[in-house]
């Protein structure tokens, strides 16, 4: 079913191509680089095919997997009839649709581009044999779109998850039109998936230093380019009945866009008057820092204003830090400065998940939090249902080229810190590694 006039958004061709740093990044892409072929086809009473469709896409694990692209990339490939007798036509076409469908709503589409293959005009109404037509799409970087208010976008990816309350959907679309009242028209469908390709941006020179030469990453003392430090800020509760306070400096990777698939490096240090609560809070299972999804949708999604709404956003669990303790200097007898314990960590970007987008009816976005601290005796006297810190970053589909980004953790280090932080707070459900999401 077609959605209605004012839901209908075409693709503007005179739009100007993305402009930003990514652009000299990135290659062009031509079908030749989509050598894997995909086929779908109607079939006749006699289960013979007499109508297919072609489609060169990205490789796939599974060959009977649906066809994958990427921006940027030409969608290619051919159409074939095969008709063992003269069959009335009016028009044969193809057309590549994109659309997002909010629960309970018609589709509304985002882009959508048609090619006319045949049509009778000058040739007849009758068509028999085997006939071939090629096909070709170059998927636009950007889409108009009307009636929002919101001006011109990048296309979002595919988005379908269970459970949610969007999706966004992509597919080729062959359409046979009869002529005949009396005959059906004819469409074969193919579903497709599309992903984004958003680059990291490069990091300092200290930080590529130490990737390139394989040795430990530069402190944020040494490499200020390579960190955003935050303010150092109190947590206060009690140990055993004794009241605490705790100074808590963290320091993540800068820029804060990370690639997926790529570990995102960490600091932190604690300093405490208290020599015991030092020895029971600076421990890996202690601290929890979780890479959070937000998942926006509705006619608001787009908005930074709107980010947090409980109608409309979904947050989920990316995944959690994991830390190792770095050895100790020896201290100081003629400084009167309170103790101080640093961990290095790093949160492994799932490979999984999506990469940040804004659409206007559907956003994904995500944030670094850092939990309250948990440890045997300890007991919060500030706010627990809430991080100590979060702060937005921007995750991106591939690493900027050149980057050897790769893991700082000591040789064989066990990364299952997450699970023993999460069995501390009691927030494991069913043996599963699942944060109990905090509504903002």
């Amino acid at each position: 079913m077609n959605p209605p006039d004012h839901l209908y958004i075409e693709h503007d061709p005179e739009l100007p191509t993305y402009q930003d740093s990514q652009n000299a990044l990135r290659v062009e892409r031509s079908s030749a680089s989509l050598p894997t072929k995909h086929e779908s086809a109607l079939y006749d009473s006699a289960n013979r095919k007499w109508l297919i469709l072609r489609t060169n896409t990205r490789p796939r694990r599974n060959p009977e997997s649906l066809p994958v692209f990427r921006e940027g990339d030409i969608i290619s490939g051919e159409i074939e009839a095969d008709l063992n007798k003269d069959k009335t036509m009016k028009s044969i076409s193809i057309s590549v649709i994109g659309g997002t469908t909010l629960v309970g709503e018609d589709e509304f589409v985002i882009l959508k581009e048609t090619q006319i293959l045949w049509t009778r005009e000058g040739r007849g109404s009758k068509l028999v044999g085997r006939h071939v037509w090629p096909f070709r799409f170059t998927l636009p970087k950007q889409v108009q779109v009307k009636k929002c208010g919101t001006g011109k976008h990048n296309l979002p990816p595919t988005f379908a998850e269970n459970g949610r309350t969007v999706y966004i959907d992509y597919r080729l679309l062959v359409d046979i039109k009869r002529g005949d009242f009396l005959k059906l028209d004819k469409t074969l469908v193919t579903t497709f998936g599309y992903e984004i390709d958003s680059v990291s941006e490069p990091l300092s020179e200290l930080r590529q230093l130490a990737y390139t030469e394989e040795i430990p990453l530069f402190g944020p003392g040494e490499d200020p380019y390579g960190w955003k430090v935050f303010p150092a800020f109190m947590v206060k509760g009690t140990l055993s009945g004794k009241a605490v306070e705790v100074e808590i400096t963290l320091a993540i990777s800068n820029p804060t866009t990370y690639a997926i698939g790529y570990p995102i490096p960490l600091r932190i240090s604690l300093t405490s008057k208290d020599a015991q609560a030092l020895e029971e809070l600076a421990k890996p299972t202690a601290i929890g820092l979780e890479l959070v999804r937000s998942m926006a949708s509705g006619v608001d999604a787009f908005d930074d204003n709107s980010f947090g709404k409980a109608d409309n956003h979904f947050f989920d669990s990316e995944g959690f830090a994991f830390w190792w303790s770095t050895p100790q200097a020896d201290p100081d007898p003629n400084q009167a400065a309170p103790n101080t314990r640093e961990l290095r960590g790093e949160l492994d970007v799932p490979r999984k998940i999506k990469p940040t987008f804004l659409f206007p009816r559907c956003s994904v976005r995500y944030t670094l939090e850092l939990l309250p601290l948990s440890a045997p005796g300890w007991v919060n006297k500030s706010d627990t249902q809430n991080p100590l810190l979060s702060e937005k970053v921007t995750i991106v589909s591939r690493q900027a080229p050149g980057m050897n980004v790769r893991s700082d953790a000591p040789p064989g280090y066990d990364r299952s810190q997450a699970v023993n932080y999460l069995q501390s707070m009691g927030l494991l459900e069913n043996g599963n590694q699942r944060f109990v999401n905090r509504r903002r």
